[in-house]
């Protein structure tokens, strides 16, 4: 079955911070979700993930930003856009849509969702301020399942 919405979990779960969006995966597949929602978990965002991006209908990348107030989370909705970069450790999720655009020739709706780290050094745990933060990015990706199931299941019904 195709995931409805993918899910991609992104960052150094060794950098304290960083390793967000590890921890956010695993409180949300802890949690009762659609089981057509799937969940990937990456240290970095490479090529290959353009193959199930295109497969999806909704795409959230989530990861910690360096950019900002410490513990401040943010969404936005991405655009495809190719990076002129060789190196796939610099991959970035619009570039990912690009690709998936340009090799599959679909392109899913895709947000962002990031919350400002403060710590970013060697350690597997979070800073208190991204503690703090996490349940709120669970609360925003409930939100936005729930919401795009209703938008599906309203057209469904239509």
């Amino acid at each position: 079955m195709t995931p409805r919405i993918l899910i991609i979990a992104y960052g150094n779960p060794l950098r304290c911070d960083d390793g967000l969006a590890w921890h956010a995966a695993q409180k949300l597949s802890e949690l009762n979700l659609p089981s057509d929602v799937e969940i990937l978990t990456r240290h970095l965002l490479t090529p290959e993930l353009a193959l199930p991006v295109s497969q999806a209908t909704t795409v959230l990348f989530i990861d910690a930003t360096q950019t900002g107030v410490p513990g401040e989370l943010a969404s936005r909705l991405l655009i495809p856009q190719r990076q002129s970069s060789l190196f796939t450790h610099e991959f970035s999720p619009a570039t990912i849509l690009s690709v998936a655009q340009e090799l599959y020739g679909k392109c899913p709706e895709a947000f962002s969702i990031s919350l400002c780290g403060e710590c970013f050094e060697h350690g597997e745990t979070v800073s208190v301020k991204v503690g703090e933060g996490l349940p709120h990015l669970i609360a925003l990706v409930g939100e936005f399942i729930q919401s795009t199931k209703q938008v599906t299941d309203r057209f469904a019904a239509a």
